[in-house]
């Protein structure tokens, strides 16, 4: 009878410690040149067993499937056959540790509780709101319904209130334009809420609940959207002036508008102000400074990205699209590249579309020299995708009266940084420097 139940005792125990894993555990693989966070997430099953997913913010992949082939009280076997993945870890109290497995890659990787959003992102704005927020659609021009969030101050200080249409950065992006559990066109939409400035701001065509294509859109598309969401909230009598506030690509549209005379005011945070090809050549140089490539081999490797840029600025103008032979390119032009760098042009090739055509011809030099409205434009000095020296320099030599911040240390996404490069972003908890929100405002209502 006591061996009976001391077995029993031994179950509950184990089941007691299988069910403290359930819930999200994270963790961060330390691959030298970058850290990548992994998410595993328990849970049970409706016959009670436990079962597991993963998650991995920075590549936006979200519940990949996990087979559990190991599980006792104080250990634990997950695997995915699809990527070549294990993981095979000892369970603590508040800790799982072991070792990730890789395409014959071995490397420790330790998991903690998942904390709480507002944790990892504190200035994510939690209700209740001292503001009205409605969710609505428009209508852009060539018919498109688009989905957005209307963002209301609940009193102004005297007559009509300005409000401003959000325009996202680069690839399919929400309202929020949402990025590693950032929502920072939520956080400048409460800020400037609080503050008596109305906003505008919604999900790019074919993201969320915005109708139409992503992928057969192309700059001119995303112009005439912003240019309809503009219109939108001028409907509205409440609504004084109205301006455009752009991030990143966004902030290259608010330029582009601005030279038509569509917005009352633009602000462009780290919004390319010269050639977008130059961009993605400082942008790829860089890259091959992390990854050793130096001397003849990095001139070439230039040289093939401005001779492909170029073909594909050809191809668009003349209204054309067709594949380019790379290997072909380096013949002819006496080419010396590693043939990573080959690989890896030919690998980003194959996902080439007529919004990628369109964003490498894109040059906006000649539409600064047309604007006449007032301009506000952000960069930081740590920015390794839109670099703030030649960026800015572009703007005020060409916009008569702009205002020109540079702000020291922060990187793209206006958060204070260390490195400022894309593989930080997820890891700092500043979604976006009260500095920046207070020159928004400012430069709004002053």
């Amino acid at each position: 009878m006591l061996k009976s139940k001391l077995i029993l005792l031994f179950a509950l125990l184990l089941a007691a410690e299988c069910s403290a894993l359930d819930g999200k555990w994270r963790g961060n693989l330390d691959m030298k040149v970058a850290k990548l966070s992994l998410i595993f997430n328990f849970s049970k099953s409706d016959a009670g067993a436990t079962i597991a997913s993963m998650d991995c913010p920075q590549q936006n992949a979200k519940g990949i499937p996990l087979e559990i082939t190991l599980l006792t009280a104080d250990s634990i076997r997950v695997e995915s056959k699809k990527f070549g993945m294990t993981y095979h870890a000892r369970i603590f109290r508040d800790s799982i540790q072991g070792t990730f497995s890789q395409n014959g890659f071995r490397l420790p990787l330790t998991l903690e509780p998942e904390q709480s959003l507002l944790s990892r992102r504190p200035q994510t704005p939690v209700p209740p709101y001292p503001y009205q927020t409605t969710d609505t659609v428009f209508r852009s021009a060539d018919g498109t319904i688009l989905a957005g969030t209307l963002t209301i101050p609940q009193t102004a200080s005297g007559g009509r209130m300005p409000v401003v249409v959000m325009v996202t950065g680069s690839g399919p992006q929400n309202r929020d334009e949402e990025v590693f559990e950032h929502r920072p066109f939520a956080v400048i939409a409460d800020y400037l809420a609080r503050n008596g400035v109305a906003s505008f701001r919604y999900d790019d065509r074919g993201v969320a609940s915005s109708k139409g294509s992503f992928q057969a859109a192309t700059i001119d598309t995303f112009k005439t959207d912003a240019a309809s969401a503009l219109r939108f909230v001028r409907s509205f009598p409440q609504f004084g002036s109205a301006g455009i506030l752009g991030h990143s690509e966004g902030g290259t549209l608010a330029i582009l508008l601005a030279a038509e005379k569509k917005p009352d005011f633009i602000i462009s945070l780290a919004g390319a102000a010269v050639p977008i090809k130059d961009l993605l050549i400082a942008q790829n140089s860089r890259m091959l400074d992390r990854f050793g490539i130096a001397g003849p081999q990095k001139e070439a490797s230039l040289r093939l990205l401005n001779i492909a840029f170029d073909s594909i600025s050809n191809q668009f103008y003349a209204g054309q699209f067709s594949p380019l032979d790379i290997d072909a390119i380096c013949k002819e032009n006496s080419l010396d590249v590693p043939p990573m760098v080959i690989g890896s042009i030919k690998s980003n090739m194959q996902t080439r579309n007529r919004y990628f055509d369109s964003l490498v011809s894109l040059d906006p030099t000649e539409s600064l020299k047309r604007i006449a409205c007032p301009v506000l434009a952000i960069n930081g000095t740590k920015d390794t995708q839109v670099d703030a020296e030649p960026n800015l320099n572009a703007i005020s030599t060409n916009v008569k009266g702009a205002s020109i911040e540079r702000m020291e240390g922060l990187n793209h996404l206006m958060q204070h940084a260390t490195t400022g490069d894309m593989q930080e972003y997820y890891s700092i908890t500043e979604t976006i420097s009260p500095d920046v929100l207070t020159l928004i405002l400012n430069f709004i209502i002053l």
